[in-house]
């Protein structure tokens, strides 16, 4: 989304939340996304004692926490004033 002006990117966003909800409402849908939550190690906890394995889980983590963020977003000027603040 870079490059883009905070209201392209709002309408992108909205765009994506709107076809990732649509996906979710499958049960093909809803299968994959719980198994990308359990993979991704949002339904349970990951630890490890090597370094670079924990950096890759919670890099895994973010990505998944990302999508569940964008699903529960359902307040626009949240999300504007968010794009606003980046922008600056």
């Amino acid at each position: 989304m870079a490059g883009k002006n905070p209201m392209q990117r709002l309408i992108t966003k909205r765009q994506l939340k709107e076809d990732l909800t649509n996906i979710l409402e499958t049960p093909e849908g809803k299968r994959f996304f719980e198994v990308l939550l359990r993979e991704c190690h949002v339904t349970r906890p990951v630890f490890h004692s090597d370094d670079s394995k924990l950096r890759e889980a919670e890099g895994r983590r973010r990505f998944a926490m990302s999508l569940l963020t964008l699903v529960s977003q359902d307040n626009p000027q949240a999300l504007i004033e968010r794009l606003e603040k980046e922008a600056q």
